[in-house]
């Protein structure tokens, strides 16, 4: 009998065993979808509209960084003084409120100082050379590159102004044009305008427009061409005029240290390559936008044109050469070696003169 009870009691276990064999496995656990990688947020503030060269060659450069790394950097664009003051563009990049700034070097002599050697009137006619030049020295020229470090910045890219034009309600074709005008400049120009006898007035291009209404000022330089359109600078002045005096004032597009130091290898590989292409790009925006500029002004009724070739050589005989050797007497005062700085900017005209993009854009 207990023979034939243990039988039954084997048969349901083997044939438990069988069916728990064929029974499906549990199922493994989901895999955990990755995370996506954080999103690196770079904010980049300038003074500049964002319709002119400036701003869309900064907002060209964010966009390639923004694609090239496959959406892992957001840019931010603060233009037109959005986040910060003309005048505290180059202490926001930094302290780092903000990462990146387009700042006019003419604006902080105190802090640049030899950023001055490129604000030197009557060294090159085209804003492509003194920008690949400019950026080779950040690159190369110990004396540039300590002083962007003691600014807690570095180099991205240059963005030179093209030629110097002014702006009056009244014809400039000689120096006697000029004595005794109230004259808005920056920078240098203010000292240029004084020597060859008008009365520079110093205030920040936002402000030209609203002087110039009023009567503050006669007349405006210190700015190149296109931003006379950009900032509507055509409607409170009639002549258009274009002194000769060549490139006259640095600016580039600077990044915080601290935020360059923090970004991975890879992303500041894409931001040297985009750097290394933005002159090319940018001297075709610059191009482009004089033409406009010319195109712009002619169908508005303004009177455009340059002051002749001997007029130019009376300007320059005034202060050429010693805008230059003040400028050097300066910097050695300070301790900073002009001559040689200024020596290697020229050198580095001379080399990339003979392949230049710029093209003129004044009415012959």
């Amino acid at each position: 009998m207990k023979n034939l009870f243990v039988i039954p009691v084997m048969i349901v276990l083997v044939v438990g065993l069988v069916f728990s064999g064929c029974a499906a496995p549990a199922p493994a656990p989901a895999p955990q979808p990755e995370k996506p990688p954080k999103v690196i947020v770079i904010k980049m503030a300038s003074w500049l509209p964002e319709g002119g060269t400036e701003g869309k060659m900064g907002k060209w450069w964010g966009s390639e960084l923004e694609k090239r790394s496959g959406g892992r950097v957001k840019m931010e664009y603060y233009f037109s003084q959005a986040l910060v003051k003309t005048m505290d563009l180059l202490p926001a990049v930094t302290k780092g409120i903000t990462d990146i700034a387009h700042v006019g070097n003419g604006y902080f002599p105190s802090q640049l100082p030899l950023c001055g050697a490129f604000e030197l009137i009557y060294q090159t006619n085209s804003a492509w050379v003194q920008d690949k030049a400019f950026n080779e020295m950040a690159e190369t020229w110990e004396p540039l590159k300590q002083e962007l470090r003691n600014n807690n910045i570095m180099n991205l890219a240059s963005l030179a102004a093209t030629e110097m034009v002014m702006g009056a309600n009244k014809p400039i074709k000689t120096l006697e044009d000029l004595q005794g005008m109230k004259i808005r400049a920056m920078g240098l120009a203010n000292e240029v305008m004084a020597i060859l006898g008008a009365t520079p007035v110093a205030i920040a291009l936002p402000e030209v427009y609203e002087s110039m209404e009023r009567g503050t000022i006669d007349a405006y330089t210190g700015l190149p061409y296109h931003l006379v359109v950009a900032f509507k600078l055509s409607e409170v002045s009639k002549y258009i005029v274009n002194p000769g005096v060549g490139c006259f004032v640095s600016g580039s597009y600077y990044m915080n240290l601290d935020t360059w130091d923090k970004l991975p290898d890879d992303i500041k590989a894409i931001i040297k390559d985009l750097n290394a292409e933005f002159t090319d790009q940018c001297i075709k925006s610059h191009n482009e936008d004089l033409k406009k500029t010319t195109e712009t002004l002619l169908e508005a009724g303004k009177d455009i044109y340059s002051i002749t070739p001997a007029e130019v050589e009376r300007w320059k005989s005034k202060l050429v050469p010693k805008i230059y050797d003040d400028w050097v007497a300066k910097m050695e005062s300070k301790g900073l070696p002009g001559k040689e700085t200024l020596e290697q900017y020229q050198s580095l005209i001379k080399k990339y003169a003979p392949n230049d993009k710029y093209v003129n854009p004044y009415p012959k």
